[in-house]
């Protein structure tokens, strides 16, 4: 999950909106937990992040709102937040950068139809099996983030400070017609 400046002390006002309100605060809490997901998904253009947006229970009872991902592990949003810096030092044994992309390269590059595409006409013209060129476009792309970083990309933060200036009105809103529901 993205650590998010601030985000701690909106979750501790939340936690006591649905501690001091119980059942309608807790709906409340989570309503505003979807709305942060909602407005963090309109800020990103598509694809396995986007999808990986939800609302959860944490271990210790609270509500989650983040980008959780079995696909990428869950640093995965936090460089597309903040941006990824060149690297200074080796990996220290988990799976390379390279290792990584190698799936998205393959994902990507994959013709949905089933036909040939531009990677499989670059294979034959540089006479490299598809994996070859998978391996390849992988590394290129890895060199590149390893000597340059990547650029920022933030959606998760500007979602948050959207929603916590209409914190009040939406909980007030949420309470108000639970309580007509009653």
């Amino acid at each position: 999950m993205i650590e998010v400046e601030g985000l701690r002390s909106l979750n501790a006002n939340l936690e006591k909106v649905a501690k001091e309100l119980g059942a309608a605060g807790n709906k409340a809490v989570q309503a505003v937990a979807l709305d942060i997901v909602a407005e963090a998904k309109d800020n990103l253009a598509g694809g396995t992040l986007r999808k990986s947006g939800k609302v959860q229970k944490a271990e210790d009872g609270t509500i989650d709102a983040g980008f959780f991902s079995s696909e990428h592990d869950n640093g995965y949003a936090a460089y597309v937040e903040y941006g990824r810096g060149p690297t200074k030092k080796g990996n220290e044994g988990g799976p390379t950068l390279k290792d990584s992309l190698k799936a998205w390269v393959r994902k990507k590059l994959t013709n949905p139809t089933g036909g040939k595409n531009a990677m499989d006409s670059a294979a034959v013209f540089a006479k490299k099996s598809r994996e070859e060129m998978v391996e390849m476009v992988a590394f290129l792309i890895a060199r590149k983030i390893h000597r340059e970083g990547t650029k920022a990309q933030p959606f998760f933060v500007p979602a948050v400070q959207k929603i916590e200036e209409k914190l009040e009105e939406i909980v007030t809103k949420y309470i108000r017609n639970e309580s007509e529901n009653v």
